[in-house]
């Protein structure tokens, strides 16, 4: 009977602690850290490196660098940018979450930021940059199982991307199948006079169902007149902005406009 008994109670303590083991983790001093239930491997891995997208709304001397918040469900990620030109100092910028501080102009085209697009994102802002300059960017996570790193050479040139045109509004000419278009410049671009933008418009309509649209070639003015409209047709009017000497990309479409053109 005593063999017996202690054969069973030697059964009970191994079957105890290979229940401790399973719900935690041994560490090394012999306690055992216990995992939250639900959490499965992919929420004990080091983070993913960063998705980021730089651009310079504010040509020449400013850029932003932005990527998505990772799922809730991974551990907390801190995270540490820096910068530098070839053999110049290190620079470090403080990334911030957008949900947090807002943008540094309202008018600022970040995706998942101001309705764009659902998520909520990091934003970072680079100062100081230099023309015709090489860059070197490093974005790293970091968290409590390792860490991983977005690295990114730029000149500013590269990433330019103004917002787009403001105050746009679009006006039925009188006694003319015409509409008068009219925008100001984007105010985040830093310097309209050394640095001048151009733009484009865009305006397209439905008949029968079939769409059309017809976007006209890149020039300097901030108003624009559209001949040859259609009586009683409904017309979708945007603008959008680019660096005068063409470098970078263009802006976001402005807000669609919609005007119905009077009957003849």
């Amino acid at each position: 009977m005593y063999v017996q008994h202690c054969v069973c109670v030697l059964f009970w303590l191994c079957v105890c602690a290979v229940v401790t083991l399973l719900s935690g983790v041994l560490s090394s001093d012999g306690t055992v850290l216990t995992v939250p239930s639900g959490e499965n491997r992919a929420e004990r891995d080091p983070p993913s490196p960063p998705e980021v997208r730089c651009w310079s709304p504010s040509y020449p001397f400013k850029a932003l660098c932005s990527w998505p918040e990772p799922p809730q469900t991974q551990l907390p990620i801190q995270y540490i940018a820096t910068y530098s030109m070839k053999g110049g100092e290190i620079q470090q910028c403080h990334p911030y979450p957008t949900s947090v501080h807002p943008l540094p102009s309202p008018e600022s085209s970040l995706p998942g930021v101001n309705g764009s697009s659902p998520g909520a994102r990091w934003l970072c802002v680079l100062k100081g940059l230099k023309l015709y300059t090489s860059y070197k960017l490093n974005i790293t996570g970091v968290n409590r199982m390792g860490s991983a790193s977005h690295l990114q050479a730029f000149t500013v040139e590269d990433i330019v991307k103004p917002d787009p045109p403001v105050n746009v509004t679009v006006q039925v000419i009188p006694g003319k199948l015409r509409l008068l278009v009219k925008w100001a410049p984007p105010p985040s671009w830093s310097d309209r006079t050394l640095f001048p933008l151009k733009y484009q418009v865009k305006f397209h309509w439905d008949n029968k169902g079939t769409p059309h649209e017809i976007t006209l070639d890149p020039f300097e003015d901030t108003k624009k007149v559209l001949p040859g409209l259609s009586p009683e047709r409904s017309y979708l009017v945007q603008v959008c902005s680019m660096e005068l000497m063409g470098m970078g990309q263009s802006s976001d479409w402005s807000l669609p406009i919609t005007v119905t053109m009077p009957a003849h």
